[in-house]
């Protein structure tokens, strides 16, 4: 199953990436931010993510590249819709 790309806002000052964050309001009812904060300690990127229940993480998860926190929120956002999509056709069928 394909879902819509998420759109991205990105922070880059004096030619360095700093912050990008992507916010999804799914009929007023799930809203969901992701955001990718740029480390300079260590050089890694920290994906946070906002929301209700299992989606919200309070402790970021580290990686080396933007595109990767990216593509890992987007796995996310694709598992989450997925579970979505399930409990609304399993509430169809009965």
């Amino acid at each position: 199953m394909q879902f819509k790309d998420l759109v991205w806002k990105d922070t880059i000052s004096e030619g360095e990436f700093e912050y990008s964050h992507c916010k999804i309001n799914l009929c007023g009812v799930i809203e969901v931010t992701f955001c990718i904060n740029h480390q300079l300690e260590d050089g890694k990127y920290c994906l946070y993510i906002y929301g209700k229940g299992s989606l919200e993480r309070l402790r970021p998860e580290k990686y080396n590249s933007v595109e990767s926190a990216k593509n890992a929120a987007y796995r996310i956002y694709n598992n989450e819709m997925t579970r979505i999509k399930k409990a609304v056709d399993y509430l169809l069928a009965t």
